[in-house]
Formats: structure tokens, sequence, C-alpha cells
């Protein structure tokens, strides 16, 4: 059993190459090298490269105690185009990327600037994965290089250590941190005021069917836990000790048993024990509550709703998402009634939504259709009463837009980390045309709204120190601080019909809604929940309406405070607040900083960028690397691949071969793809043995078996084109490829000895995307078109391939149907057969045929949610169906083999698992009853069974 994941690795791993040639041709990248390895950057972007470079160099030098000494170079790409929310760092080759442009909300993420929380926490994840470069991983490196380095550490190192250490990490190393923010623990302590606490394989791998905490949230806690209990080092030898072991069961595990007495199931049982037990204790001392009801629908299924507004009419309306639903504007029925779908949101770099008056208004995630590193979020305005939806800006920057109470302007965050600080932007709402604009000397500004006059924009404004409210003078562009800057939780800034101000904040360990006057800067705690409350509307009625995490997903509640007028009397003015006034500030019981207050560290307010030589970098061939020579193939064709990549992922070189253990016949080969152009260029070369069927008429033997060695040398170009619109996604590439081709050992063949071919492809594809329980998308279509030509003798070679589906709605909101229509032609009496991609109806094997066609029919649904594991080997996520039915017709010129018709019905039965607690694969098994005569089969029984796997580590 203790060697069971290193014969799964043997028959599952294969490489997986990511795209390349992402990046913009125009951006000039410049290096700043430092003993941790290189810091890559667009030229102009020099001052915050040498931040990240400090920071590195102070977390290597001065902050290693936890996790050990140990360090690789790397290379750390600043991505300023690209808009995604996040940051990675990953192997083969060893890299990480950071994308500059900071989220809006500060809740979950913490309002630590976004720079500086990505470089603690991804340093963290290279530190992490030098460290783990130790005994059987170390070992299974040099046999492999990086492809087996990350294998073996994501088997050996469970998900939940790596983000909860890295979690942890810039908590101590920075004035904010995720620790410190109450809405990162929100669905976690929601679980645990109702006594749910599932057990650990659902949290270690997750589940279809219920919100379950993700590993960044399981792992703080266990780590943090571990970290008070046993000390703060505790996890360096668990890691050590886990990693050197890396592909052997339960390594981990044991390592940690060793150290603390518990195994990890113990720790996770212990650990939520223990957090249960705490917030029972401080709930029942934060009594009595001041918190809401439940408003609108009551609902079983999991859905959240967000960003609470009212419109013109009084109507309350939210931003709603949920496992079986995508992003829509509703409106809410407050007698409890269910919810009247408005329009669809877009893909957004992040959830939100803004309405009043007779519009609402939202930004959606734009890209170049070329370099998809080159990211644009654009303002949607849409019209309640006429339904009309408008894309206001083209390739913009935009993020949060808000519009003005007479709905004749939008504010919105301008921000283009390459161009400069972010900027205050006000449009007009008719034409999108931008009115004016202000700069902020800030790393990041948040939530603009205007006042109710519209004449003052108030905002977020965050620098290294924390977060400010401030108001701006739209006449004078002069700003006045409202709240001083500190580095508070707050989040999501609204203003009340009265003038007031209404922002979330856990200050006192708990999201909560406070309310502020501008005119005093007086503020008021208006709640006292016992889980969080956070994106506050106040209505001119006076009532307070707020979401709040439940396991059931984010849902609303409502307060009310009576009439027009608050309780001091006056319209727009403060609310009395809850009683006794505000709470005393204080962190979150999950925080724990005890567990790691020995390296803790303020970082970010303190650090001060050392001055480093700055040069070119070649996005060419600078930084080219051989990083793995590894395992690749299947188990019936098992093989080896040398791979290179560049640090900037626009060139990559592999050579690979296989041998296939069912033909007795090997393959070798060698390819360049270079994506430094528009067009993407491939050049490479292959040796193969074939083995195919040709037909000769009039002869005794009508089907010529040829063997023969082929060497194949070619050169092509592709476009890969992406475009991101709605809910839609749209792929689109053409490509071409010359391939000469010489044969030898050409047995019973009539071709010549050498000639060349020309290959035309043509891939689309054009999907909705998927709720997180769709089995597929419930909307779209595929087309992939190949044309191949051989040259030289009448008859050589040719052939044309057709594969189509269209993917339509099924009777669920989680069923699908699939329609596919394929063809082929490529006729048998061509002397070269190119190799056959067609996907004949199920049950038949190949006929031998000049055209052929399939239509098939599928109709896919879940079917069980099992959530349950078997030794740490695989996880039970869901069991789907795939019915279907195939029907395919052929002929064969010059025969009798005409229009010979042959169809099947069946099903596919697949597993979505996860293994070895790490690795999502899905497994399963296809029956298909054969309802006519396969004439190329001598298998009698018409019921045939396939084998399926699809995914691999």
């Amino acid at each position: 059993m203790r060697y069971l994941p290193l014969l799964i690795l043997l028959l599952l791993c294969t490489c997986v190459r990511a795209q390349i040639g992402l990046h913009p041709p125009a951006v000039d990248w410049q290096k700043i090298e430092t003993t941790e390895g290189r810091v890559l950057f667009p030229k102009g972007y020099e001052a915050r490269a040498k931040r990240v470079a400090t920071l590195i160099e102070l977390l290597n030098e001065k902050h290693t105690r936890s996790i050990g000494e140990q360090q690789f170079d790397v290379d750390i790409v600043l991505q300023t185009p690209n808009m995604t929310i996040n940051g990675f760092v990953g192997l083969a080759p060893f890299r990480s990327g950071f994308f500059a442009t900071p989220p809006q909300s500060f809740s979950l993420l913490s309002t630590a600037d976004w720079m500086d929380l990505l470089t603690i926490h991804e340093f963290r994840h290279v530190q992490q994965n030098s460290n783990e470069r130790r005994g059987l991983t170390k070992l299974v490196s040099y046999l492999q290089g990086q492809f087996g380095w990350a294998v073996l550490s994501g088997i050996a190192v469970p998900n939940w250590f790596a983000e909860g250490d890295a979690t942890i990490y810039e908590t101590a190393m920075s004035p904010g941190g995720r620790g410190r923010t109450p809405a990162f623990s929100g669905t976690l302590r929601s679980l645990l005021a109702e006594d749910i606490i599932y057990k650990y394989p659902v949290a270690r791998n997750n589940s279809f069917r219920r919100i379950v905490p993700d590993h960044y949230r399981y792992g703080y806690g266990m780590l943090a836990y571990a970290r008070e209990r046993y000390g703060n080092d505790v996890w360096r030898k668990v890691l050590h000790q886990g990693a050197a072991q890396g592909g052997l069961l339960y390594s981990f595990s044991r390592a940690l048993k060793k150290e603390t007495g518990l195994s990890t199931p113990e720790l996770y049982a212990t650990t939520m024990a223990d957090l249960k037990a705490a917030q029972d204790s401080l709930t029942a001392a934060r009594a009595p509550f001041i918190e809401g009801q439940p408003i609108g629908a009551t609902r079983k299924d999991i859905v959240n709703y967000r960003f609470p507004a009212m419109d013109g009419e009084g109507r309350l309306m939210a931003l709603r998402s949920g496992f079986k639903v995508l992003p829509q504007l509703v409106e809410i029925d407050p007698a409890g009634g269910p919810d009247r779908v408005v329009t669809n949101v877009g893909i957004q770099r992040e959830p939100y939504v803004d309405v009043r008056g007779k519009f609402a208004v939202w930004m959606e995630r734009r890209q170049h259709p070329r370099y998809t590193n080159l990211q644009f979020s654009d303002i949607i305005l849409y019209e309640l009463g006429s339904g009309r939806k408008r894309q206001l800006t083209e390739k913009g920057k935009y993020v949060s837009p808000s519009l003005s109470f007479d709905g004749r302007q939008i504010v919105s965050v301008y921000h283009d980390p390459l161009a400069g600080p972010p900027e205050i932007v006000i449009l007009n709402t008719v034409s999108g045309e931008v009115e004016s604009r202000f700069r902020r000397n800030a790393t990041s500004v948040s939530f603009p709204r205007f006042s109710p006059d519209g004449k003052t924009v108030y905002f977020f404004d965050q620098q290294y120190s924390g977060i400010a409210i401030m108001a701006l003078d739209l006449a004078s562009g002069q700003t006045t601080t409202l709240k001083e800057r500190s580095p508070e939780a707050i989040d999501l800034l609204r203003v009340a019909p009265g003038g007031t101000l209404v922002y979330a904040s856990g200050r006192d360990g708990v999201d909560n809604i406070y309310q502020l006057e501008p005119a005093s800067g007086d503020i008021v705690q208006l709640t006292n929940v016992a889980v969080g409350a956070t994106m506050p509307l106040l209505t001119k009625d006076g009532y307070l309406i707020y979401s709040t995490p439940t396991p059931k997903g984010l849902r609303l509640q409502r307060l009310a405070f009576g009439g027009d007028k608050n309780l001091n009397g006056v319209y727009g003015g403060l609310y009395a607040g809850i009683p006794g006034g505000l709470l005393p500030a204080g962190p979150s019981y999950y925080e724990r900083a005890a567990g790691f207050v020995e390296e803790a560290v303020d970082l970010s307010s303190t650090v001060e960028a050392k001055e480093y030589p700055v040069s070119d970098f070649s996005d060419n061939l600078g930084g080219i690397k051989l990083h793995s020579w590894s395992y690749n193939g299947s188990y019936v064709s098992p093989g080896a691949i040398i791979a290179a990549t560049n640090a900037l992922n626009t060139i990559a070189i592999d050579v690979d071969g296989q041998y296939n253990l069912n033909e007795k016949r090997s393959a070798a080969s060698a390819s360049v793809n270079y994506g430094g152009l528009f067009p993407v260029l491939r050049a490479a070369v292959e040796l193969r043995d074939r083995n195919y069927s040709t037909f000769r008429a009039g002869v005794d033997t009508v089907f010529n078996r040829v063997n023969l060695n082929q060497l194949t040398v070619s050169g092509g170009l592709r476009v890969p084109l992406t475009w991101v619109s709605g809910n839609f996604q749209t792929n689109l590439t053409p490509a071409a490829e010359y391939t000469y081709y010489a044969l030898s050992n050409n047995e019973g063949g009539e071709l010549p000895d050498n000639f060349g071919g020309l290959g035309f492809q043509l891939t689309f594809s054009s999907f909705q995307r998927l709720a997180y329980q769709q089995v597929q998308s419930r909307l779209g279509a595929s087309l992939f078109l190949r044309y191949d030509q051989g040259f030289g003798e009448e008859d050589l070679g040719d052939r044309f391939l057709l594969r189509s589906a269209i993917n339509l709605p099924g009777l669920f909101a989680t069923h699908g149907l699939k329609l596919d229509f394929d063809y082929q032609r490529e006729p048998i009496r061509n002397a070269y057969q190119f190799p056959d991609a067609f996907r004949y109806a199920r049950g038949y094997v190949a006929p031998a045929a000049d055209r052929v066609y399939r239509l098939g029919v599928n109709y896919q649904l879940p079917i069980l949610y099992p959530d349950f594991g078997i030794a740490g080997v695989t996880y039970f996520q869901r069991v789907r169906l795939n019915a279907f039915y195939d029907y395919h017709n052929y002929s064969l010129e010059g025969t009798s083999i005409q229009n010979i018709s042959a169809s099947s019905v069946g099903g596919q039965f697949l597993f979505d698992n996860v293994w070895l607690n790490a690795q999502d694969i899905t497994v399963g098994f296809e029956l298909a009853y054969r309802l006519d005569q396969d004439l190329f089969s001598g298998e009698a029984n018409d019921l045939r069974f396939r084998f399926l796997v699809s995914g691999g580590f």
C-alpha cells in the first residue's frame, strides 16, 4: 500500500504544456538580478520591481526559520497587462507570476498592499518548493527534472499546508493578511455556528453539493493551531520529513504524527473542535445581537446574494450566483416570493454590480484576442426599463463603476499599473465619454461613490500603512480625510440617500456595518452580528439590508431602524447605533496571532526599496532553461520527454520518444514552438513506424497491408485567438503546416521514397461558461476542420475531416444535450493514408471506407454526489451519466460496400474523482450496444465495454 502512489504516478503522469506567446511583443522587458533569481517586468515599472526584489531578499535572508533555508533560483514575472486577481508559482519551469492590478474588495484578500501581499505569499511558495526538494522528491527530480519534482511535491505535501502556510506568512509579515480579515473565515464560522463539521476527506477534497471552505481556510486554521500548541517551527520538520518520503502513502501524515502525536485527520478534528469551542464562547460574550431577519425567497440550494440595491421604483435587487446558476441581476421579493431574473451578468474579474434609478452598471472582462495576458475591464450599462445593454467603454481598465443619484454620471476607478497610480474617472452615462480624471497618489483606490448632490466623490484610499476613507471635491479636486488611515479590514463603501456613508468593517473581530457622517467624521456601529455582515444598503425608509455568510451561501438580511428619520430625529444624520456605542476593537479568534508572533514583523509598512542595476531582458530566448527529462505517455505507450522553456513562455522545445506495446512500434520526435510573433511558429522532426491498409481493386488481395518507417520534417504556423464577451468565451485557431516525408523499409507499399504534404486546420469553439454543478456548457458550438494533401503521384494521399458539436440546455439546470456531426473523406485507394482521427459510432471498430459520417446524440447529467474517499487513494466527488445514440454511415468506392449504416446506444458512466488528495482525474467505463452488425469486427458479442480516463498528474 505504501508504494501505491508510485504505481499510480507511473500510469497516469503526463506532461502538460502551457500555452505560449501570451505576452504582447510590444512590451519592453527588463530584469533585476538577485541572489534569489530574477525579477522580470515591463519597462516603466522599475520602482515596484525594486520593492519586490528588496522584499524577497529580506524574506530569504531573515524569515526562513519556520520553513527552511534551502533556496533555488526562480524567475518572478510582474505582469501589469493581466487584470486577473491572482499570482502563481509553478515548476517546469520554476517561475512565479504576479498579476499587478489590485482587487477592489479588501475583505477577502486583506488590506495589505496588493503587490506586497503577492510578494510575501507567492515567495513563501517558492520557499516551500525549494525545501520540498529532498529525499525521494530530490531523487525523482534528478531522474525526471522539474516534472517529477512537481508531481512528487504535489503528492507529498497537502494543498492545505501550502496555502495555509503562505497565508500565515502573509499575515505575519504585513499589517494585513487574510488571517486578520473576518470575511476570510466567514463561511467556516457559519458552518461551526450550526454545528456543521465535515469529515476530513470532504474538507480535503471539496464537494459538488455542499459549501466547503477551501484549503486556504482549513489550512490556515490547522497550521495556526499546531503552531500555537507545538511551537512556531513545528511545520518545518513536518515538511522536510514528508517531502523526503514524497512517493509514499501518508508520508506527510506520518511526519505530522511524529512531531505532534496527531495524524492529519486527527489534527483537523482537533482544530475544528477548538475553533468551535472558541466561537461558542465568544458568541456568548458578544450577545445580545443586533442583526436582521432573512429577506427574500427561502431556498435550499446554494446561492449567493451580493450587492443589494434599490432601483428608482423601490424594487430590491441583488447580484445572484450559485452552484446551478450563472451570475444574474435579480429582483428580490421582500414577501418571500421567487426571484425575478432581470438580466445576466457576464464574466468579471470580481463580482460586482451597482443599481440606481433606472440603470444598473457593472464591469466585465475583455482581452486581446491573440495576447490573452493583455486584459481589459469595461463598463456595462443596463437600462432596467427597456432591457437594453450597452458596453460604454472599450479596452479600458475600469473597476467598481457607480451611478450618480440623478443617473447622469458614472464614477469609476481606472487602474493601469504600468501607466501610474490609480485614477478616479467621471463618465457620461449616455455617451460613455470621460468628463474628468483625478489621479491619486495611492497604491489602490476602491469603491468611489457620488454624494447625493453629485458634487463629492467618497472612496477608499490605500497606502502601504493602511486604508483611509476620503472625500474628493469635484470642483476643486481637493480631498479631505473622513476616516484616518489604518489597517482596519473595511470594505464596500455605500452612500445612503440622506448623505451618510455606510461600510463593512471587521474591527471587532466580526464583520459589522458602520455608519459615518461626512461633515463631522462621527462613526456609529449599526449591527452586532454573530457571523458577519457585509455589502450594506441603507434605504430611505430606514432599512439596513446586508449580506451574511450561511452554510447555503451569502444570504440577505434586513434590519429595521424605523421611518425616514434616524433615531436622533434628523433625516440624513446618524442612527443611534448599537447600545453602548462601538464594540471594543480586537482581532478575530480565528487569527491566532500567538501561533506566529515569534516571527511577526510589519515588512510592508517599513521596508524601503533598494537600488538595483536594471538591464534589458529578451522575450525571445531570454532565460531559456532545460527543466525536465521525464516519463511521458501511458501504460500502452510508455515514453520519455526532454523539455525546455524560457522565462516568459515564448518558446518551448521538446524532444520525446514512445513505444507502443500493442503494436510493437516506436516513435521519436523533436519540436520547437515559438510564440513571440503574431502567429505561433512550429518546427518539428519525427521518426515513427506506420502500419495501415490500402485498397487495390482487381487483384486477389483487395486490402494491401503497408508497413514502413516514416521520417517527417515539418514547419507550420497557427494563430490562436480568444474572445471573451458576456458569459461566452470564443476560440478560433487557423493553422497551416508543410511536411516533408521520407520513407524507408516500405513493405508492400507503392509510395515514393520521399514526398511533401500540406495541411490546413481550423478549430473553433464558442461556449457559455459553466455554473459549478453543470456537467457541460448549456449553450455553444464547436467545429474542427482539417484538410491534408500529399504532393507527388496521383492518389498519393489526401484527407478531409470535420468534427462538430452543438450544446443545448437539458431538462434541468445541471443537465446538458450535445449533438454531434462528423464527416471524413479519404480515398482508401490513396497509396498514403493519414492517421485516422475519426470518431466512429461507439462500440464499432474502424471500417475500411472512403467516406464516412456520424451523427451522435448525447444527454449528460449528474446522478450522484458520493463525497467519500477510499484510504486517501481516491475520493468520489460526482458520478455522471452520458447517455448516447450514435449512427454512422460509410461507403467504399468500387465495391459493394455502399451506404452501410450502423448504430449503437449506450452510456458512459463517469466518476469525477480526486486521486491521492491531489489531482482531479475522471475515470469511467462505456457500455455500447451495437444495433447493427459490425462488418469489420470478429467479436460476436454486441455489448461492448471500454475503460475511460481523462486527466493526469
